[in-house]
C-alpha cells in the first residue's frame, strides 16, 4: 500500500513539474533580442546571473558554467512579467548547446564557448 501511494505521489510531481516549468516560461513569450529575433523556442531561456570582469560579462549557464558574453550582444531591458529580485546580478539567458555546424559560417557569430545564442539580457538599473 505505502509503495502504490509513493509510487501515485511520484506520478504526481512528474504531472505538476512541466506545468510549472511551462508557466515560468511564459514571460519569455514574444520576447525579442537586440537584433530583432524571438529569443525563445522551448525551454532555451532561464533566469541566471552575470558577473563582470573589466567590461565584459558572464553568465552562468544551467550547467553552472559561466560563459563570457561581448556587451554587444546583450539587451538591456526587463522581461515582461519578470519578478523583481533583490540579486543586483540578476539576467536572463536563451541558449542552447553549440554543435560543430554551428561553428561553421554565418552561425559562429553566434556561438560562445559551448553554447548557441539566442538572447541575453539585463535589467536596466542592475549594473
Amino acid at each position: 500500500m505505502i509503495k502504490a501511494l509513493v509510487s501515485l505521489g511520484f506520478a504526481g510531481a512528474l504531472v505538476v513539474a512541466p506545468i510549472s516549468l511551462s508557466r515560468a516560461h511564459e514571460i519569455y513569450t514574444g520576447v525579442h533580442g537586440r537584433n530583432g529575433q524571438l529569443c525563445c523556442g522551448g525551454d532555451d531561456c532561464a533566469a541566471t546571473v552575470y558577473r563582470e570582469h573589466g567590461g565584459t560579462f558572464e553568465f552562468l549557464t544551467r550547467e553552472n558554467e559561466w560563459v563570457a558574453i561581448p556587451e554587444e550582444r546583450i539587451t538591456f531591458l526587463p522581461i515582461p512579467g519578470d519578478p523583481p529580485s533583490d540579486n543586483m546580478h540578476h539576467a536572463h539567458l536563451c541558449y542552447r548547446q553549440a554543435t560543430a555546424y554551428d561553428r561553421q559560417g554565418q552561425a559562429a557569430t553566434n556561438v560562445f564557448e559551448h553554447i548557441f545564442l539566442y538572447c541575453a539580457f539585463i535589467p536596466p538599473g542592475s549594473i
